[in-house]
């Protein structure tokens, strides 16, 4: 101990720079060992035997459940309960979600939401002329987004600004993070103003068919009439192997269903009874909440 203190004494520098490393070392240690731990927030947070929602239940987590976190691919996350062995997968948006009070089915969907149009590309106009599609799809999905975000959702948008979108960059959103459902929001044009009215839904790939009749259900609601849905290959939802519908909202150069469009509590509405539909959707297609 003695020639301990002597050195210390005799190269101070040496035993701060010492010490200041220990400390650091120590501190890197610890922030890594709390990067891989998770304590549930939510109550009823789904532990699947995959990263997905297509993949079965295997229980449900109580809120505060502590587990350690394995392996991450694409926003799931693998975790181990302390003293289990077992492994499972849940949605880490619904893990570390501090306002969500009960996960859903809803809560561990990936949506990606599309407003058409953008930029340069306004897409089609108003009978007066001023106003522009790209303006109200904008809306209409941002209001989507944090109904669904409200809702616990995790949302991939593809723009959030008045700015142009590659349509073939389109799909690869919903490739890139395996979405549940891709929803572009578009409003219609007759080839003269006035002469057409309502809603309508289109998908194209067999696996997008049910998503298109839920949406179709729930968009009954609105005021305007709904004229139903069908195929159609829109290179937006052609070209994607994710479940995906494109949505025209009404006519814009429709002066009365553009009365319609420019209100936010019409997009509000689209917003909720979008949310109504993928929760239909969601239900219908894992009817025991237990995946495949």
């Amino acid at each position: 101990m003695f020639h301990l203190i002597n050195w210390i004494k005799q190269n101070k520098i040496g035993a701060i720079i010492v010490g200041v490393f220990t400390f650091a070392t120590m501190i890197l240690i610890i922030s890594l060992a709390q990067q891989n731990q998770l304590t549930t927030r939510p109550d009823q947070v789904p532990l699947r035997t995959g990263p997905g929602l297509n993949y079965k239940q295997i229980t449900k987590l109580k809120a505060g459940t502590k587990l350690t976190v394995v392996a991450k691919n694409n926003g799931w996350w693998q975790v181990k309960r302390d003293n289990n062995q077992k492994v499972g997968w849940v949605a880490s948006w619904v893990a570390n979600n501090t306002k969500l009070k009960t996960a859903t089915q809803l809560s561990e969907a990936t949506i990606v939401l599309d407003p058409g149009h953008g930029g340069s590309d306004t897409g089609a106009i108003s009978t007066d002329g001023k106003h522009y599609e790209k303006t109200y799809t904008l809306k209409t999905a941002l209001a989507t987004e944090k109904v669904l975000t409200d809702a616990g959702a995790r949302v991939i948008m593809v723009r959030t600004k008045d700015v142009v979108v590659p349509l073939l960059y389109i799909p690869r959103k919903a490739e890139k993070y395996n979405a549940d459902a891709q929803i572009s929001f578009h409003f219609d044009s007759s080839e003269s103003n006035n002469s057409a009215s309502g809603v309508s839904q289109y998908y194209y790939n067999d696996n997008s068919q049910s998503l298109a009749q839920a949406l179709n259900g729930s968009l009954n609601n609105l005021p305007l009439e709904n004229r139903g849905y069908e195929t159609m290959p829109y290179l937006v939802i052609k070209d994607v192997t994710r479940p995906a519908v494109l949505l025209e909202n009404g006519f814009i150069n429709s002066d009365h269903d553009f009365s319609y469009i420019r209100q936010s509590s019409y997009q509000q509405k689209i917003a909720r009874d979008v949310k109504s539909g993928l929760v239909a959707y969601l239900n219908n297609l894992y009817p025991n909440n237990n995946g495949q």
